[in-house]
């Protein structure tokens, strides 16, 4: 009946207590959550171009911290967005109407200059991170096919998908470690229903 005696397990039991508890505190202050680094979409405007969908909108980072640390370690980024036009539907899944996509990658040079390669205009230096985004990176179109494929009084949906991924990783890596991050900034989704 060594259970009932708590006198001498008293002291190992805080011991093995207090160990724990500083392992969980250290471990806490070296494994931080990563940064909550979004792309934010801004100035979103659909409109018919000469008879084309077309799609403007801008991207601006919540945070340039995270990006400049992964493009100042020598680092690739790819910027990748994703737009599908869609009929709504109330029961079943959409119907897409036609989708695009557009890429562009960033980089920094061994001068310190930050560098984008804008689909269309080639590349685009600046020494300021915030600034090429700003000037470069505000204002993008995508091309969503001819505008006579729409139908006046119908519901349609436009989906746009934001990622900034580091093309360097392997794919291997990325599903073997599935529950980690290995983005520059978290992908977002953004959603516009409008009737025509």
């Amino acid at each position: 009946m060594s259970f009932l005696v708590a006198g001498s397990r008293a002291p190992r039991r805080f011991a093995v207590c207090a160990a724990m508890a500083v392992v969980m505190a250290a471990l806490l202050g070296v494994v931080r959550p990563a940064a909550a680094q979004e792309l934010l979409l801004t100035n979103l405007v659909l409109n018919n171009y000469e008879g084309r969908i077309r799609v403007r909108f801008g991207i601006e980072p919540s945070s340039l911290e995270r990006i400049n640390q992964v493009l100042a370690a020598g680092e690739r980024l790819t910027l990748r967005c994703k737009a599908r036009l869609s009929l709504r539907r109330d029961y079943v899944w959409n119907e897409e109407v036609n989708a695009a996509t557009w890429e562009s990658e960033l980089r920094r040079l061994k001068g310190g200059e930050f560098v984008v390669n804008l689909p269309g205009q080639g590349t685009v230096a600046d020494k300021d991170l915030g600034t090429l985004f700003h000037k470069h990176l505000s204002e993008i179109l995508m091309d969503l096919g001819s505008w006579d494929r729409l139908e006046r009084g119908v519901t349609y949906v436009l989906t746009l998908e934001l990622a900034l991924t580091r093309p360097d990783v392997s794919p291997w890596l990325k599903n073997g470690l599935f529950f980690w991050s290995f983005d520059a900034a978290r992908p977002v989704s953004y959603q516009l229903d409008f009737t025509y």
